[in-house]
């Protein structure tokens, strides 16, 4: 039996177990094997470990580029060995397991994923990366790009028809791209982040100012708003910011205010209809983007577009790399490399 190094999510505990003799799988009908390239780290991932959500042993990591080396039988042609593809976390396809919502079916979720040397995938999953893009950054795509993408354009609106003003809280892992995408797409983009180094690579990514949460609230109260307000924190503190900063908005169509929540959190998070009446408001609670969305931002990065921050780690860092991303003091996006990547 052929075996590799993976990091496996054991119930009830904090860290990863690095297993050296993890089982490499094999390809069943309309499956693909793939020589992992990068990883990403997601604060998913933290919430999958710290909660306890998932039941049972299972290599995390949802946040998968790799190389073809197995295809299954029934598998299209157009699938070609060797090919770098980044792997869609989320597909139509995907089902309720176990009693957990469809979001749980995926590589890192339901099936074991990307921290490891090899990883098993549906031939649906794929989406081919294209040439000057390298595996770090199709990684990060294929979740904190993809979700960026799709709550700019899709949930934002975004997209380069008419001119908005947009306010970008939290500049992390997706933060700040969606202050690229939002710039790219022709918006006069604001960012809100208690760091001072988020805050500065806002501004050297499009923001044209980035605000701590103190002179924010100070802002609003002088009359500062914004047609768009990307919240990616999630918190009730950072959820009445948003709606403040949409509250200036003219009621005249079609002006219609949207706050897209962004952040993972199981935090309460209120509103009234006279939030939504009043002001127009849209709030929009987005799930995982398309493969169109994933296929657009990898186009993005390809033409030098959108440029994530990326810092990457071998495998065996894995415990040390989620701690950092616990602790809040994480720029940008952090991708692990296997052994037979690095």
């Amino acid at each position: 039996m052929t075996t590799m190094l993976a990091a496996q999510y054991q119930p009830g505990e904090k860290k990863l177990a690095l297993k050296d003799k993890h089982a490499v799988p094999s390809t069943g009908p309309g499956q693909v094997l793939l020589k992992v390239a990068a990883c990403g780290v997601c604060h998913s991932d933290i919430m999958f470990i710290d909660s306890g959500v998932l039941p049972i042993p299972l290599v995390l990591g949802h946040e998968v580029s790799g190389h073809v080396v197995e295809i299954g039988e029934g598998v299209d042609p157009s699938i070609k060995k060797g090919g770098l593809y980044a792997v869609l976390a989320i597909t139509p396809s995907a089902k309720s397991l176990n009693g957990m919502p469809a979001l749980f079916d995926s590589p890192g979720a339901s099936t074991d994923g990307g921290f490891a040397e090899y990883c098993l995938v549906r031939q649906d999953q794929l989406v081919a990366v294209p040439e000057g893009v390298s595996p770090e950054l199709a990684a990060v795509g294929a979740d904190a790009g993809i979700n960026a993408y799709k709550f700019v354009v899709t949930s934002g609106q975004i997209d380069g028809t008419s001119k908005k003003t947009c306010l970008v809280i939290g500049v992390g892992g997706l933060g700040h791209q969606a202050v690229q995408v939002a710039a790219h797409f022709g918006a006069t983009v604001y960012a809100c982040d208690p760091k001072p180094e988020a805050r500065e690579l806002a501004k050297k990514l499009g923001a044209v100012e980035a605000f701590s949460p103190d002179e924010l609230t100070a802002k609003i109260a002088e009359g500062f708003t914004v047609n768009v307000a990307i919240d990616f924190v999630a918190r009730p503190a950072t959820f009445e910011t948003a709606k403040a900063a949409l509250r200036g908005n003219n009621l005249s169509f079609p002006a219609n205010p949207r706050l897209v929540v962004a952040g993972l959190t199981n935090e309460k998070l209120e509103f009234s209809t006279l939030d939504t009446l009043t002001y127009n408001l849209t709030i929009a609670t987005p799930q995982y983007g398309s493969k169109q969305d994933l296929e657009s931002i990898l186009q993005l990065y390809a033409q030098g577009a959108i440029t994530p921050v990326v810092s990457a780690h071998r495998l065996d860092e894995i415990n040390t790399v989620l701690d950092e991303l616990r602790s809040g003091t994480v720029l940008g996006r952090k991708v692990l490399l296997p052994p037979t990547a690095a």
